[in-house]
């Protein structure tokens, strides 16, 4: 195996809890890889500054301190606090989607690009939805609701969240409207501009750092993670992984995402390696 210069993380479900913080045994191995000169980037259907993401107090975010949101929506350096790249949805294609759930059970929660604002489809305490409610964790901005704005509406999206959704709705924003569409379940989905996926954060931050697709590892385990494990040179699943990302993987680490499964990969494929050499 190539040795791995750089190592892609997913967050959610992979080195952090769904929807919460990071997994405490992955913290060590991970300093200590970036010890050793790896370098280690998480790229995340997360908004960037989602206040359990704490790069910086883990002391993952050194130097590059390069954080991937919303499925590489949005580029953002966490030192300089900037947005290095922006992939957004367009307002014109926005206001599509959010037309098409009228009157329908399906929410619309859509990431704005000034990293303040949600737009809404409709008003969250009206909402049965608990991923819906789990989803305002990630965010403390200002919150407006679609009827409200669609007079006026000029907002582009790094993400557009869709919940209470169904594959005939989803199929039909990716064919007809050209938009990327990544769901586990059919009934959750995240939206983003066409092209627009974790390979797209892969081949980015490969010609950032200047190194090679063979010399990176990405570990994973939704289905927005499927097109970064089938693009870099080492793909990595876990126990709690989709069928698919456990099918694009070259190598499968026997434990889930809160057993440490990320640190269990650092320190068989990277410090090891280290040591050896």
């Amino acid at each position: 195996m190539n040795d791995i210069k750089l190592l892609v993380l997913d967050m959610d479900g992979t080195s952090y809890h769904k929807m919460g913080n990071i997994v405490e045994s992955n913290i060590k191995p991970l300093q200590d890889a970036i010890k050793t000169g790896t370098k280690v980037a998480f790229v995340t259907g997360r908004p960037v500054l989602a206040k359990p993401n704490n790069l910086k107090a883990h002391n993952l975010a050194e130097e590059n301190a390069i954080l991937i949101g919303c499925n590489s929506g949005c580029i953002y350096d966490l030192n300089t606090q900037t947005v290095i790249k922006s992939n957004p949805i367009k307002s014109d294609q926005a206001k599509q989607l959010f037309e098409e759930v009228k009157n329908t059970e399906t929410i619309l929660w859509g990431y704005v690009d000034d990293l303040n604002t949600v737009v809404l489809s409709r008003k969250i305490k009206d909402v049965n939805n608990e991923e819906c409610h789990w989803e305002g964790r990630f965010f403390d901005g200002e919150y407006l609701i679609y009827e409200d704005v669609k007079e006026k509406f000029d907002f582009n999206f790094f993400k557009i969240l869709g919940f209470n959704g169904n594959y005939n709705l989803y199929n039909k924003f990716e064919n007809e409207f050209k938009l990327n569409i990544a769901t586990n379940d059919g009934k959750i989905a995240e939206i983003n501009a066409n092209g627009i996926n974790k390979k797209f954060a892969i081949d980015w931050l490969s010609e950032y750092f200047k190194i090679p697709l063979d010399n990176i590892a990405a570990m994973g385990d939704g289905m927005n993670d499927l097109p970064m494990i089938e693009h870099a040179g080492i793909g990595v699943a876990l126990k709690n992984s989709e069928p698919k990302i456990k099918e694009a993987a070259q190598i499968y680490i026997d434990k889930d995402n809160t057993e440490g499964a990320v640190a269990e990969f650092v320190n068989k494929y990277i410090l090891n390696k280290a040591e050896e050499n």
